[in-house]
């Protein structure tokens, strides 16, 4: 069991440790560009998964299923403005 508290405590530590050099040592403009790379990353890792998925899958990516559902969406609301609404 000391195994397991020693990795509890050690990860604890590391998210301290992190979370105070991000909040005391890091300027607004560094904490910014670090955000702006983390979202780069994630819009990287998305636009990864959406090209390999069908590789591995033969169903829709997030991507397709989100369009089908705006145009579904757009074909909805011009039926609405036809029937006046």
């Amino acid at each position: 069991m000391k195994l397991y508290e020693k990795i509890i405590v050690g990860a604890g530590l590391l998210v301290v440790g992190v979370t105070a050099a991000y909040r005391y040592v890091l300027s607004d403009d560094q904490r910014s560009a670090l955000r702006e790379v983390g979202d780069s990353l994630r819009e990287a890792t998305q636009e990864v998964r959406d090209t390999v998925a069908p590789l591995v899958s033969d169903g829709p990516t997030k991507r397709e299923i989100q369009e089908s559902f705006e145009a579904n969406r757009e074909r909805t609301a011009k039926q609405w403005e036809k029937l006046g609404y």
